[in-house]
C-alpha cells in the first residue's frame, strides 16, 4: 500500500465549503472512531442520527460506491446490489479506498468527495436520512462529527458535482 498520510487540511476544507455554501452545522470533537462499535463505546451528547459509511465495490471491481446509512441500520448488501442492478457487493480494500477517495479507513464519509472531484465513486444515501432532523458524519477526519440537516447534504453534494442516489431499501 502507498504510504501517504491523509492531508490534515481536508477537514478544514470541509468547513470552508460548508461556510461558503451558508450551511448551518455543528462540530463535535471526540476520540478517533473507526467503526460502529467504537461509536457505541464512546458516549457523546449528540442530538442527531449518526450515519455509517461503507466503501463498496461491485463483483468485477469496475464500479465503486460509498453507502451512507443510519449507524443502527443493518446494511443489506444483497438487496442493495439488486436494487441498483449490480450482482454482488464486497468491501473495497484500503488501497482501493486510498486510490478512489484519498482517505483512510475510519474517515469515510460523503465529504470525501470534496477533495476528489474527479472520482468515479458513486454515493448511495439511505432515504432514512430525510426522517432525521439532523444527522452526523465525519469531516474527512474520524476525531470529529459534523452535524447538519439532510437537505444541506444534498446542497453540498450538488456543489461538489458528485454522482449520488437516494436509496430506499
Amino acid at each position: 500500500m502507498e504510504q501517504i498520510e491523509t492531508d490534515p487540511n481536508r477537514r478544514e476544507r470541509v468547513y470552508a465549503l460548508l461556510n461558503e455554501l451558508g450551511v448551518i452545522y455543528e462540530v463535535v470533537e471526540h476520540p478517533a472512531m473507526f467503526s460502529a462499535v467504537d461509536n457505541e463505546l464512546h458516549e457523546r451528547d449528540i442530538n442527531a442520527t449518526i450515519f455509517k459509511n461503507l466503501f463498496l465495490r461491485n463483483k468485477d471491481k469496475s464500479r465503486y460506491y460509498l453507502y451512507s446509512l443510519p449507524i443502527m441500520k443493518r446494511a443489506d448488501l444483497v438487496t442493495l446490489a439488486s436494487h441498483i442492478s449490480e450482482t454482488r457487493f464486497s468491501f473495497g480494500n484500503e488501497d482501493e479506498l486510498w486510490s478512489k477517495l484519498r482517505i483512510r479507513h475510519g474517515s469515510v464519509s460523503p465529504f470525501n468527495i470534496i477533495d476528489v472531484p474527479d472520482t468515479d465513486v458513486e454515493i448511495l444515501i439511505d432515504r432514512e436520512i430525510f426522517a432525521c432532523g439532523r444527522f452526523g458524519i465525519h469531516p474527512n477526519d474520524n476525531t470529529a462529527t459534523v452535524i447538519l440537516s439532510p437537505n444541506d447534504l444534498m446542497i453540498i453534494l450538488d456543489a461538489a458535482g458528485c454522482c449520488y442516489r437516494i436509496i430506499g431499501i
